[in-house]
């Protein structure tokens, strides 16, 4: 008696530290497995792409890599907008099965040791990301509310965070047995196992569907035609903020990884070695954002609020990059770097997906694509032009890409905090229609 005793109250301790409802825990759980096991395909990946790129085309070169980001992400999206009225299933089942087939095609092309397709290879794994994210985040603002949302994003995110370690693990532990090609191979069957997750979670929405309540809606258009949606932002401040948020996000910590990188091709040789330390990295990285985003997201979301979450980022950029201008030390720009990833991915991410609950449908599955999507890898691009002309034109080295990082990351900054604001606003004004509506029924 006394052993079940105290397991009743280890699962009561469990369930009040999660706090998952239990007609929200299948669901939940589906959402954790499916961000789970994208994230830990990318881990895969994203040495993979570190160790070919730098050993091929070299740091140097990267400012060219991340303006055709911009312009191959900008493409997508415009195509994207023209099927985003399909069914959730058919939209992104489609969209998972071309990641498969471009994984495959890669595995035949990189080899060859083409330089621009190892480029390629470095867009494509960007729009990979920031696409497959995106449509994670988009299902999963469509089935839950804000309040919800603020108790179980915390908990579904740490998926990402344990994806990031077995990710990692992987590509640490088998480069040197498979070799660097070989894991695409790897990474393509765990798209695969995605995919399912996802057809098994949509079986499950269809049966059981979750009602939205009112939202904040945006002026009508044809929100088809991108030139609509970018309207539609410019006129709704909520938006305006967001979209800011959303540029400078990407900018400042291109800007980091363009320092990272350089700092470490300088901590190893070679396309393996390279692999294997930026995957060790990741792996030790990944291990302690797991823990932050299982333990601490829903806490910090709770009683720091959503401000904090949305600009302790910037603020540790800027704080490190003043460091590393006075004190000259490397270790400083490794730290931030893996620090601002590790925030970036736990509350920040799950704060700025919060803000999405007071939309409407309108604007999860056509205007927040082309923010997190168009805008975001567009802000790659500036930052690459950005990085040419500091480097190459302006010729002032770190020292100049120093100093652009500390004033995006007071821009960013900036945009947190009024982005906080209006989504306070909009958060009492939609408690306001609900208690109306109440009073109305009762």
């Amino acid at each position: 008696m006394h052993i079940l005793a105290k397991g009743l109250e280890l699962k009561e301790l469990w369930l009040s530290l999660f706090s998952v409802p239990k007609g929200e825990r299948c669901r939940t759980g589906l959402l954790f497995a499916w961000l789970f096991f994208f994230i830990t395909t990318y881990y895969v990946l994203r040495p993979v792409r570190r160790g070919i790129v730098l050993d091929g085309l070299g740091n140097d070169n990267m400012c060219f890599v991340y303006v055709g980001t911009a312009l191959v992400t900008g493409v997508t999206v415009w195509v994207y907008s023209k099927f985003a009225h399909l069914p959730r299933q058919v939209l992104i089942g489609t969209i998972y099965s071309i990641f498969l087939a471009n994984l495959l095609a890669f595995y035949f092309l990189l080899p060859g040791g083409n330089n621009i397709t190892s480029g390629a290879f470095w867009v494509w794994l960007d729009v990979f990301s920031i696409m497959g994210v995106t449509l994670f985040w988009m299902y999963a603002n469509d089935v839950f509310d804000s309040t919800r949302a603020r108790a179980l994003f915390g908990i579904i995110s740490a998926g990402g965070g344990l994806g990031a370690v077995l990710g990692s693990s992987i590509t640490a532990s088998l480069v040197k047995v498979l070799g660097t090609y070989n894991m695409l191979l790897v990474a393509a069957g765990l798209i695969a196992v995605t995919m399912a997750i996802f057809l098994c979670l949509e079986k499950l929405n269809l049966k059981n569907p979750v009602r939205r309540s009112a939202k904040m809606e945006v002026k009508k258009a044809d929100l088809s035609k991108m030139t609509e949606v970018f309207k539609v932002i410019a006129s709704n401040k909520f938006l305006l903020c967001l979209t800011c948020l959303v540029c400078f996000e990407r900018i400042t910590p291109d800007l980091i990884q363009f320092l990272y990188n350089d700092v470490l091709h300088h901590m190893a040789q070679g396309r393996d070695a390279l692999t294997f330390l930026d995957a060790t990295l990741e792996r030790n990285r990944g291990i302690c954002e797991f823990l932050v985003e299982l333990f601490l997201v829903s806490f910090i979301l709770k009683k720091l609020g959503t401000g904090f979450c949305l600009t302790s980022s910037a603020a540790a950029i800027f704080f490190a990059v003043v460091a590393f201008a006075l004190l000259g030390n490397p270790l400083i720009i490794v730290t931030v770097f893996h620090l601002d990833e590790g925030m970036r991915h736990a509350w920040f991410k799950s704060a700025k997906e919060l803000t999405y609950t007071v939309t409407s449908r309108d604007v999860l599955y056509n205007v927040k694509p082309v923010i997190e999507m168009f805008f975001y890898r567009f802000s790659r691009g500036f930052a690459g032009v950005a990085i040419y002309l500091v480097n190459n034109v302006l010729h002032l080295g770190a020292a100049g890409v120093m100093v652009l990082c500390a004033a995006c990351a007071i821009t960013w900054i900036w945009a947190g905090v009024s982005l906080t604001r209006e989504f306070a606003r909009l958060e009492e004004t939609r408690r306001e229609e609900e208690s109306k509506t109440l009073a109305v029924a009762v």
